[in-house]
């Protein structure tokens, strides 16, 4: 009886072409000027933010209605030696924005965080769906497929577990929570990751 072994050699090194021209990149996506990167870029590394136009900042209180900015507020002023604006509602000073002529954001770093936490394990994936790869169970698509989800899924519970730095008394009261990255789920949701081709010079 003559048996046939079937040679793997030409798919494993198909695959391991991918592999080394491909890479899986997690995170956030979007311009460098949008307002999730801005966001995420000030939590996970601090930020000072200043007015770029005017002398103050308006932080919205839990009274002003959500998604207005100033402008959109009928009738709101300032009352002399304050640093809040208000509006008269039937003869009552009800509070929509404190001023404030800056703002310190500490790092909350919850990217970096999920890695450090899970390194070994996302080290023990990839040396699982390697040998997989090598004996034609896997590809390699598959593998940075399941990298990419698990390395999300890790980023969105960090940001959820975080709790230190806390937020300031007054976004604690707005937001209704003390968790300083949790507010609407917006940034829990547009963690994602894609597979992308490996450009010359290098990684991404």
């Amino acid at each position: 009886m003559k048996i046939e072994g079937y040679n793997r050699i030409p798919q494993v090194t198909k695959e391991l072409e991918y592999l080394k021209t491909h890479q899986v990149v997690i995170g956030f996506f979007g311009k460098r000027e949008s307002r999730l990167l801005t966001i995420v870029g000030a939590n996970e590394f601090g930020a000072t933010i200043k007015p770029k136009n005017g002398e103050w900042l308006w932080i919205p209180t839990k009274d002003c209605p959500k998604g207005k900015g100033p402008k959109d507020i009928e009738g709101l002023f300032i009352p002399k030696g304050h640093r809040v604006a208000c509006v008269n509602d039937h003869g009552k000073l009800v509070a929509y924005f404190y001023l404030s002529k800056l703002v310190q954001i500490p790092a909350r770093p919850f990217i970096r965080q999920a890695y450090l936490a899970n390194k070994r394990r996302y080290t023990q994936l990839v040396r699982q769906y390697i040998s997989k790869v090598l004996a034609g169970e896997a590809t390699v698509y598959q593998l940075l497929t399941r990298l990419g989800v698990a390395c999300t899924a890790d980023i969105a519970m960090s940001s959820i577990k975080l709790k230190h730095p806390k937020n300031r008394p007054a976004t604690i009261e707005r937001k209704g929570s003390d968790n300083p990255l949790v507010d609407t789920g917006e940034l829990q949701r547009q963690v994602k990751f894609m597979i992308v081709p490996i450009q010359k010079g290098g990684l991404i």
